[in-house]
């Protein structure tokens, strides 16, 4: 079975017209946080980052965080009363055939975005990630689900060469989203515009923080709604939307 096109299958669930009228909540780590979002009308999609505990077990938690109040298994039950998307940031290799199983035995009908840093960024970071375990694992155990594969760079903008290596790692699939960070996007675009060459290809463009008016008056000029999500916010937190 071949991994869900990000394009056709999240517009479709939504019955939406672009990939930028998703709504997003970011960081969804929480059970408080999944209380305020959980089933809430104004969100589409719930970003939440999976970790292992001090103690082994796999929880929603950021790094550096080694614990959390809220457990992926009861994420997971919890989105079964819901038609809102996932993506999960997998931030250990640990917890990818643990999340992948629970997913596969879950029965959730709603899309989800399986995302791992598994490609060498621009800063010296190694993956934490066997790069083709991690496309093999999700085409075997969860072929539903979106891939979402990342590099490890957290502050360097992306070279020519990234986006090569990415080309590469993904050549046998024909529908893949690509997280990128915001802030790193003008810095990266001559490199990383050339994925929306392949038309199964998409980008999701995420930030914690909110985007400042000098780049979202970039991201309005030089990236096309119909291609990208917008995982991010504008000064005064309003999701972003100019067409």
């Amino acid at each position: 079975m071949l991994m869900k096109d990000a394009m056709i299958y999240l517009k479709e669930h939504y019955g939406i017209d672009v990939l930028g009228d998703i709504t997003w909540a970011h960081a969804v780590n929480s059970q408080q946080r999944l209380r305020e979002t959980l089933n809430n009308p104004q969100i589409m999609m719930l970003e939440v980052d999976v970790i292992l505990s001090a103690n082994g077990e796999v929880v929603l938690g950021h790094p550096p965080a080694l614990d959390s109040d809220l457990h992926f298994d009861a994420f997971i039950d919890s989105m079964a009363s819901s038609q809102q998307g996932i993506k999960l940031d997998l931030k250990d290799p640990e917890v990818l055939i643990p999340c992948l199983t629970s997913l596969r035995d879950s029965g959730l009908q709603q899309p989800v975005l399986l995302n791992a840093g598994v490609v060498p960024g621009n800063d010296g970071m190694p993956p934490k990630f066997n790069t083709m375990g991690f496309f093999a694992a999700c085409k075997k155990l969860y072929p539903q689900g979106i891939l979402s594969p990342d590099w490890t760079n957290e502050y360097a903008p992306l070279t020519e060469k990234n986006i090569d290596d990415m080309l590469h790692f993904c050549q046998d699939f024909e529908q893949v989203t690509f997280p990128i960070n915001a802030r790193l996007l003008p810095f990266s675009w001559p490199y990383l515009s050339r994925l929306l060459r392949h038309d199964g290809y998409s980008l999701t463009i995420w930030d914690g923080k909110p985007v400042d008016k000098y780049l979202y008056l970039w991201l309005r000029e030089n990236t096309d709604p119909t291609r990208v999500c917008y995982d991010c916010v504008d000064e005064v937190g309003q999701t972003l939307h100019w067409w």
